[in-house]
């Protein structure tokens, strides 16, 4: 195994605060790291989505962000400062977008590319694949 791919398809906080955090600490690691976002796990990225803050939010995630001890920065906060740490892009789901009719200008600047299905497929070939 050569690092780890990830499947980021779900919206919801929790677990994209989990992504974030995994992909962050691979990264610290020098482990190589590609995330796809795709569905609603790009959708999180929207900048009016972060904006608002309006995810799907659970109990954890709700405790997360209203506890005063705790400081956690956001998804795309640990995914960007990841990238200075170690070997990790992001991409986003090129037909998630088109069903959209959005561009990569819609959405967070932590993005390195766009990539359809097949293309990530290629990069995750001797990667780990983990689906969030």
């Amino acid at each position: 195994m050569n690092g780890y791919a990830i499947v980021l398809a779900s919206g919801k906080l929790e677990r994209l605060q989990a992504v974030g955090n995994i992909a962050a600490i691979a990264a610290a690691s020098e482990i190589p790291v590609d995330v796809f976002a795709t569905m609603d796990g790009l959708e999180a990225f929207d900048r009016e989505t972060i904006a608002n803050m309006d995810f799907e939010i659970g109990p954890v995630g709700q405790a997360m962000m209203t506890a005063e001890h705790m400081d956690m920065a956001l998804f795309n906060e640990n995914l960007a400062r990841a990238k200075e740490l170690g070997p990790i892009h992001v991409y986003a789901c090129e037909l998630s977008m088109d069903a959209l009719g959005k561009t990569l200008e819609d959405y967070d600047d932590v993005f390195d590319d766009v990539l359809g299905v097949s293309g990530f497929l290629r990069h995750a070939a001797d990667k780990q694949v983990m689906f969030v």
